[in-house]
């Protein structure tokens, strides 16, 4: 299967997965390594279910806090790569200022060639404040930034070049390092979590992929605009193929069940968010996965309804944001088949008969 960024004129839906936000139990005992365990095993099943599905990719993201079992999106997505093999695989995404840029690109170099060419490396900062914690140093933001900032290049490097040495502030390589294991794909795709426009660019600057969670569809189409522009002037062929946005689908065959699902989904995510805070953690209010609708008590980016309305729904932001790849996540097998059977199948062959009609007017 091509990479998630090709074939122009397409709609892909990515399935993403948060080990942990899809338990049904009412009260989770998230220190017990059974129920840990159990996480785990769900991940991988769903896994060569998404493959079964059609889903065009599968990725799993990475949080450091009970409830959420994923602290180590790589080696979930080795288990996952063994059990499949034609879904592209990604991370959604790893957090790298937790890592040494050469250990990321060498451990994608290694999923690469365990999948046999399918692995995408989504990469992004973390929620604020999770990379101070999980390193154990009070950094201010202008270091974290300069050390993101530094932290990218360097992967750039290490993924694209051999005997690669490095001057910087925070990351110094003196000996010329060659990776171990290279990406067997020539083009190997990396997307950038941005939420702002400076990030937005730098992703544009590089030629990398975007992923985006959190904002209006306005801010979205913005976003996109901006990265579309600093990728040409960096001489980059990019296009809205090259943009995903994120979106939680609860999904039923009627109004009434999807309501439900969504009452289980918002009391696991509220859990989390406790455990989060409990942990010494502060809240986000300004990241997708964290952000919650104060009127509904839900996550913001959650899509809600029957496979029509979520197929309008879903549509709108298509049409509304430009971007033409969608990273979404049901929460339950079952929601899982609906949405493919029923919404998938839809969405690509709306936008489908768009790009007939409008090759057709061009001729």
């Amino acid at each position: 299967m091509n990479a998630i960024s090709e074939d122009s004129g397409t709609i892909k839906l990515v399935h993403t997965y948060g080990l942990g936000l899809h338990t049904t139990d009412m009260e989770p005992d998230v220190h017990n390594p059974v129920w840990q365990k159990r996480q785990i095993d769900d991940f991988v099943q769903f896994a060569v279910l998404a493959e079964e599905l059609g889903f065009d990719g599968l990725t799993v993201t990475e949080h450091h806090a009970p409830l959420m079992t994923c602290p180590s999106p790589h080696l979930l997505i080795a288990a996952a790569a063994v059990k499949t093999s034609r879904i592209r695989l990604g991370t959604a995404v790893t957090i790298l200022p937790l890592y040494n840029p050469i250990r990321i690109a060498e451990e994608a170099g290694t999923l690469d060639l365990l999948s046999g060419g399918r692995f995408e490396l989504g990469i992004g900062r973390g929620a604020p404040g999770e990379a101070r914690i999980a390193l154990g140093r009070d950094l201010t933001d202008e270091d974290l930034r300069d050390a993101w900032l530094e932290s990218l290049e360097v992967l750039r490097l290490a993924l694209t070049e051999r005997d690669v040495t490095f001057d910087g502030k925070y990351f110094q390589i003196t000996r010329p390092t060659s990776i171990a294991t290279r990406p067997i794909q020539t083009d190997f795709p990396i997307w950038l979590a941005s939420g702002s426009l400076d990030s937005t660019g730098v992703a544009g600057s590089y030629g990398w992929n975007v992923m985006r969670n959190f904002g209006s569809d306005q801010s979205h189409q913005e976003a996109l605009d901006h990265y579309l522009q600093v990728a040409a002037e960096y001489g980059h062929d990019r296009s809205a193929e090259n943009m995903m946005v994120e979106r939680f689908v609860c999904i039923g065959e009627t109004e009434e069940a999807a309501e439900r699902n969504l009452d289980t989904f918002s009391r696991t995510f509220n859990q989390f968010m406790s455990h989060y805070a409990s942990n010494g953690r502060t809240v986000p209010k300004n990241d997708g996965e964290f952000a919650t609708d104060k009127k509904k008590d839900r996550p913001a980016l959650s899509v809600v309804g029957t496979p029509d309305q979520v197929i309008e729904s879903l549509q709108q932001t298509l049409d509304a944001t430009g971007a033409r790849r969608l990273l979404v996540e049901t929460f339950t097998p079952e929601q899982a088949r609906l949405f493919a059977r029923e919404v998938m199948p839809a969405l690509k062959e709306r936008n489908a008969a768009v790009v007939r009609e409008r090759a057709a007017v061009a001729h």
